[in-house]
């Protein structure tokens, strides 16, 4: 921030100026004042070699590895839409349909859990399922591997990424060393926390100061560097009746809920799928913040279009659940604090990887 310079005034109105400049960028107190514990900055991940990197690519825009030769990673994770979909519910397989949101990849490799319900525990494990999922890519890995090796590219490709031959695993392990490069560092929020506080406007530093402090309490769950715990919650967000009504969505709930030994059952049971805990019904993993605001629709099913909405729901404690985490509070923030909150929830967005198709095999 550059100050106009004040001709013929005294030095100590120069002083005065300086010190608008730190209650501009800093406020009146600072956060270890406030009783605020900032996280840390997101630190860079270590890259895998870049023949599996590029093998990772090429992967992943590949539709061969879906059933019928439509669909790939890419189809659900856009480039341009910050490795979302920007869907309410994730795209699907022809003639089915998916019952949750898609989250973002950006930033995924930092996780330690995955999916809305955490059933996996690693980038390559989960690379697999929406593989071999019926109704999103509708493939089979040792087919895929069938199919790869009768591909003189790939065959050499693998040979050079890994000095063997083409297997389920390399596979997965070379979509994760790809995914692992999709990672954004510099939004304004991050650049806060590495010592550009400039970067912050008034509003998104009262934001965080709601975000971060006992006033909103949203870093109870939303901690660490990635802006959550990785831990499962219920918040009583609503069933859509449109979903309900679906016979598509039905059945793809129904095979789901069979696959994890449960009945047909009324609502998406989130977490207690994976633990059977009674306790786990309803509840999801804290979505990590980072690229938010270029990744909405939000919540598992897709239910809230905007930020303000999301805001307004929290701001209201939540929604109805027997079951609804007791963490939740009812903090009625005024319009200024939702405003606030809103700002900051856009400054966590940054530069997004610029990736395109590569050139693929048979192209």
């Amino acid at each position: 921030m550059t100050l106009p310079p004040l001709k013929g005034l005294g030095y100590s109105r120069r002083l005065c100026q300086l010190g608008l400049l730190v209650l501009l960028l800093f406020g009146t107190r600072t956060w270890a004042q406030l009783g605020i514990v900032l996280p840390a900055p997101l630190a860079p991940i270590e890259l895998q070699s870049t023949a599996k990197i590029e093998l990772g690519h090429r992967l992943f825009f590949d539709r061969r590895l879906s059933g019928d030769g439509t669909m790939s990673c890419a189809v659900c994770h856009l480039p341009d839409q910050a490795f979302a979909d920007g869907r309410d519910i994730s795209g699907a397989y022809p003639t089915t349909k998916h019952w949750r949101n898609t989250p973002t990849l950006l930033n995924a490799a930092y996780l330690k859990t995955f999916f809305w319900d955490g059933r996996s525990d690693s980038l390559a494990h989960q690379a697999a399922e929406p593989i071999e999922t019926p109704f999103e890519m509708n493939s089979n890995l040792p087919y895929i591997v069938a199919k790869l090796a009768e591909i003189p590219e790939y065959r050499e490709a693998f040979e050079k990424a890994y000095s063997a031959e083409i297997s389920k695993e390399l596979i997965l392990s070379a979509l994760a060393a790809f995914e692992q490069t999709l990672t954004s560092l510099d939004s304004p929020f991050e650049r806060y926390l590495k010592g550009e506080p400039q970067l912050l406007s008034r509003q998104a530093r009262q934001g965080m100061e709601i975000f971060f402090g006992p006033r909103g309490g949203c870093s109870q769950c939303h901690a660490g560097a990635m802006l959550s715990d990785e831990q499962f919650h219920n918040l009583g967000v609503a069933e859509r009746s449109d979903l309900q009504e679906d016979w598509q969505q039905r059945a793809t709930r129904r095979f789901v809920l069979a696959e994890k030994g449960l009945p047909m059952l009324p609502r998406d049971p989130g977490r207690y799928g994976v633990s059977k805990e009674p306790s786990d019904m309803g509840s999801f993993r804290t979505p990590p913040l980072h690229q938010v605001a270029q990744t909405a629709p939000y919540m598992h099913n897709g239910s809230m279009n905007t930020l303000k909405d999301v805001v307004a729901f929290f701001s209201r404690g939540g929604g109805h659940d027997a079951q609804k985490s007791r963490q939740l509070k009812s903090p009625d923030f005024s319009p200024e604090e939702q405003a606030a909150l809103v700002a900051f929830l856009e400054s966590l967005s940054g530069t997004v990887p610029e990736v395109h198709r590569p050139h693929l095999p048979g192209d």
